[in-house]
């Protein structure tokens, strides 16, 4: 005997209904089934039957199965739909009112359905973001008529004039207008070289003629051609990020005449993004600034500079004039030039400056950052493989910076510094400096993009394989945080933080060194609930339930909405937690499981402790986010540092428990912080339409100001890591 298919059997007779009137009048008959897990699992099969539906452009078993879905089960249907990106209108050619149609189909039905406000507003926010999807159609099919005219050179000029950007430090305008290739920054344009590629890919295939020319008038007659695509490129990047924020974040589009505006629902979660951004920032300008006054090793630009100055360098390149003109470099494959040049663990000033960007979400000594990343590969060798390329690129930066002639200068840019290396010789040249070919090989693994992926980012797998050769853009190669970049490519995180994790051991010893009992990792069964807890801390009547999530700071919606998962994964362990140690009678056998000789009944504090700092400062269900590295300086400190001077933010002279409660409070130092930022939109031109994103930034003199009336008169010194 066949299982009943309520969703199968449903969907069945709203397609014989043939008509959306006749759809509606069928559900407003029916009777729905109790809740259960078949029928949940029966929604969820039904995602792939809509997605079918979607890529082959059929309304009418589209909309039925939607209503099909979200009739059944709305809540479980809409979050199965929105996890898995269904109603991206990028998915399918940019159809917008197909997907408008879907989510209107679902909205007309809302008093049918036991759906919660979110899902219905992230139902309306398809529908409004849908709006704009004709528009970037529009960009996508001048994107496509670039390159399609243009097949034989685009690839090429578009990744010599992305690392040329990162080569010469290219700083853009902010207040730029949106249509404005002065408005974005490298990494933007490092994204849209990354989208004309894959756009590229969908319509060629890519191999050794992709990347074989390079158009000699970019840097003249045609610049604006590139500068059109480029900037087209951003934007339609910027419609995608509106996709992702509403799929996988707590975010909402709204429509009002022309403009379609993207905001989080809850305006502290935005805040604290804002506020993450800019904290991380500072973080790495205090490092910059030490790394300036400590006046360490020499960078690889000076080591180039000297030797071109002196004359050794002044052979390592030489002027071709076949098949195009073009400067070559003649490096000699002698091992021990590559051994000790590039092979030394010693690093160039360069090196330095990554690890510092790294140190930024560190937790334990500088000297940590050199880690194993796979069983045969560590950061040293990634380290490595930028002071390669970054020799490289440096030059040839060099020797085009001798020449007299501008034009001559912009022609040899043109034509010589994208690398173009057989694989075979990229091999040979890693394992010169390895001395180890299957280690030579992983790394090149590790670093090489897939063009088949859905989503390409050229500073995350910067080597493009072009069918026997590798293509690369050396100084992306080299200024990128390519260490951190491997491993959220590559997915390994969870090697890279290793078997005890720092961020959750120095919160657990700033806690022990103020008098708190205190245990991490620790699994126990109370009131039949296996429990796994990152830290647990008591005192002074007060127990505090730590949840721990160690990711790096995220550079991008998708790498942000990950963080936001774990996040949200945190939130449910302690909702459950909160709920279990809410009787003190649980509290009681979890202290004697503990071997904690304390009293019970307590004041049960929970908190989400994150090792990057966005989503610091918000609040999830009661459960505050609070960024590790500022947690620890509030046990351990209590200052902020306000320019040359530090202000107290404890209660008293000493560190209480009350300062440890009032900074998981609503009346924090981080609440304060993200009082402190002023909204600010901002507004990209999508045709005759506009994309805006509603946001926040900060005013550093304002901020100072209200610290220091909060925060009483100054007290003469200061910490390196602390609050902002």
């Amino acid at each position: 005997m066949s299982k009943p298919r309520p969703v199968a059997d449903l969907l069945a007779r709203l397609v014989a209904a043939r008509t959306q009137a006749a759809m509606v009048a069928l559900l407003r008959a029916e009777a729905r089934p109790p809740t259960s897990k078949a029928l949940a699992a029966e929604v969820k099969a039904h995602v792939d039957v809509l997605e079918r539906h979607l890529a082959d452009d059929r309304p009418r078993e589209a909309i039925a199965t939607t209503l099909a879905m979200v009739f059944m089960d709305a809540d479980h249907a809409i979050a199965c739909v929105r996890r898995d990106g269904v109603l991206r209108a990028s998915r399918y050619g940019f159809r917008g009112s197909l997907i408008a149609r879907v989510a209107k189909a679902a909205l007309g039905v809302r008093d049918l359905l036991a759906a919660s406000p979110d899902r219905i507003a992230y139902l309306e926010s398809v529908e409004a973001l849908s709006r704009l999807a004709g528009n970037a159609l529009v960009l996508q099919q001048e994107i496509e008529a670039t390159i399609r005219s243009r097949r034989a050179e685009v690839l090429k000029t578009v990744f010599v004039m992305v690392n040329s950007l990162f080569y010469h430090g290219w700083l853009n305008d902010n207040e730029a207008s949106s249509l404005s290739g002065h408005r974005y920054s490298s990494e933007e344009y490092a994204e849209a070289a990354s989208l004309v590629l894959r756009t590229y890919a969908s319509m060629f295939p890519v191999d050794g003629a992709s990347f074989a020319y390079v158009d000699a008038h970019a840097v003249g007659k045609n610049a604006l051609v590139y500068e059109r695509l480029l900037v087209a490129a951003i934007r339609l990047t910027k419609f995608r990020e509106a996709e992702l924020f509403i799929d996988g974040l707590p975010y909402r589009a709204d429509n009002a005449g022309e403009t379609v505006t993207v905001s989080s629902i809850d305006p502290d979660v935005e805040r604290s993004i804002r506020l993450g951004y800019i904290q991380a920032q500072n973080q790495g300008m205090i490092r910059f600034t030490y790394l300036q006054e400590a006046d360490p090793a020499v960078s690889m630009r000076s080591v180039i500079d000297r030797g071109f100055d002196d004359g050794s360098f002044q052979t390592l390149l030489e002027i071709l004039e076949k098949p195009v003109r073009r400067l070559v470099l003649k490096l000699p494959a002698v091992p021990e030039l590559f051994e000790q040049f590039f092979g030394r663990d010693d690093l160039f000033r360069d090196e330095l400056q990554t690890m510092l960007a790294l140190d930024v979400d560190n937790f334990g000594t500088f000297d940590e950052l050199i880690f194993p990343i796979t069983d045969r590969v560590t950061s040293m060798d990634i380290f490595k493989v930028q002071r390669y390329f970054n020799f490289l690129s440096c030059a040839y930066q060099r020797r085009l910076a001798d020449l007299e002639d501008p034009a001559e200068r912009g022609e040899l840019t043109l034509t010589s510094t994208l690398l173009v290396i057989r694989h075979a010789d990229l091999v040979e040249q890693m394992r010169l400096i390895f001395g180890d070919e299957d280690k030579s090989r992983e790394i090149i693994s590790l670093l090489t993009m897939d063009i088949g992926e859905p989503h390409l980012d050229l500073q995350y797998r910067p080597f493009v394989d072009a069918g026997g050769y590798y293509v690369i853009a050396p100084h992306v190669v080299a200024v990128s945080n390519l260490v951190r970049n491997v491993i959220v490519a590559n997915r390994l995180r969870a090697a890279a933080i290793g078997p005890r994790d720092r961020m959750v051991l120095a919160v657990t010893e700033a806690l022990r060194s103020v008098g708190f009992l205190v245990r991490n990792d620790f699994k126990t069964k109370i009131a039949g609930k296996e429990l796994e807890l990152d830290v647990v801390a008591w005192r002074d009547g007060s127990l505090f339930l730590l949840e721990c999530k160690n990711a790096y700071h995220p550079v991008s919606v998708h790498e942000m909405r990950n963080s936001w998962d774990h996040i949200r994964g945190a939130r449910k362990q302690l909702d459950k937690r909160r709920e279990i140690f809410a009787d003190p009678a649980n509290q009681v056998a979890f202290f004697q499981k503990l071997n904690w000789e304390v009293d019970a009944p307590c004041d049960v504090h929970t908190g989400i402790v994150i090792a990057n700092r966005v989503f610091h400062g918000a609040s999830l269900n009661g459960h505050p986010i609070r960024q590790a590295h500022e947690l620890i300086n509030v046990l351990t400190s209590g200052r902020i540092v306000a320019d040359e001077d530090s202000l107290s933010f404890w209660i008293g002279h000493d560190f209480q428990t009350a300062d440890l409660i009032a900074y998981l409070g609503t009346t924090s130092i981080a609440t304060d912080q993200l009082a402190a930022l002023d909204p600010r939109e901002w507004r990209y031109s999508m045709g005759y339409r506009e994309l805006a994103f509603s946001s926040y930034v900060l005013d550093m003199a304002k901020w100072d100001r209200e610290l220091r009336a909060r925060h009483g008169p100054a007290i003469p010194g200061g910490r390196r890591e602390d609050a902002g």
